[in-house]
């Protein structure tokens, strides 16, 4: 039954009827509107890599009155404490992105370790370019061809007990290429929905309410405004969800391995050797 049918049957003037088919109009566009510009920035062009990080500090620690009693080593290169990222980098958006690099800093200590951990294969040409580093601190990595929803895994480890304030620096010679951190960005996303969603169940609560005091044309107001209110509520409800759960809860850190009994003066990992005669750790017996 049409809202014209409707305001027909509960005997509204021609004028109220007008102006009842004015209000869906409106309503109407401006759900259209809004649908159709979200529609259109899914589809236009767009280079986009989004990256995590999981940072793992301080994975192989000592006391510091062991420090003259141990030596620490990563496969044969002496190390004063041994902590890492897991990176991820993949293609988000729906254009082939080429020739990009990366670029990672560590402002403590010394880049022991960079690896490719996804094994990518090789037509996407990931290499590590080390004629463009410079100090101890740094690591670069070349993307030659990442299609739309492919991605690549590095691993990173630093001697240092901490990684400090780290970053990454993206390049590409052809420019236009977003790039950013996907946690970061959903966050900050989502924490723009909370507004938008006090605001409509504000409206919720009181415009149809309101309305519904001018009568028959007012309760038919009353419904088309709340129902209008309520499609406009849904699209924000999961994000602002999402923004009240980051808020509440904190990731936990992750375990490492604390050395704080020694039987010796020299514990070697990595690919060189192992560590399990060599110190005693909280929770085992030597």
């Amino acid at each position: 039954m049409s809202i014209v049918v409707v305001a027909a049957a509960i005997e509204l003037s021609e004028f109220q009827q007008n102006l009842v088919v004015a209000v869906v109009g409106i309503v109407g566009g401006v759900l259209g509107t809004i649908a159709v510009e979200r529609f259109k920035l899914r589809r236009e062009p767009t280079k986009r890599l989004s990256w995590d990080a999981e940072v793992h500090n301080a994975m192989l620690s000592t006391d510091e009155n062991l420090h003259q009693q141990l030596q620490l080593n990563f496969n044969g290169h002496p190390i004063a404490g041994l902590s890492s990222v897991d990176f991820r980098v993949e293609n988000t958006g729906n254009r082939v992105v080429k020739d990009q690099y990366l670029r990672f800093h560590f402002p403590v200590g010394q880049l022991v370790e960079a690896a490719i951990t996804s094994g990518p294969e090789r037509e996407m040409g990931v290499v590590r370019r080390q004629d463009r580093e410079q100090g101890p601190g740094e690591a670069v990595f070349a993307i030659g061809h990442l299609e739309r929803g492919q991605a690549v895994s590095l691993r990173l480890s630093v001697s240092a007990r901490d990684l400090g304030n780290w970053r990454v620096v993206a390049h590409n010679d052809e420019g236009d290429v977003e790039f950013h951190e996907r946690a970061a960005a959903r966050r900050r996303a989502d924490r723009e929905h909370v507004p938008t969603l006090f605001a409509l169940t504000f409206l919720l609560f009181s415009a149809p309410p309101l309305a519904a005091l001018l009568g028959d044309l007012g309760r038919i107001i009353a419904v088309v405004l709340g129902t209008a209110l309520l499609l406009s509520i849904v699209p924000h409800l999961a994000p602002a969800g999402r923004a009240l759960r980051d808020f509440l809860t904190r990731p936990e850190p992750k375990p490492g391995v604390h050395i704080n009994r020694v039987d010796s003066s020299a514990l070697s990992i990595g690919d060189h050797g192992s560590a399990t005669h060599h110190a005693s750790v909280p929770g085992q017996h030597p």
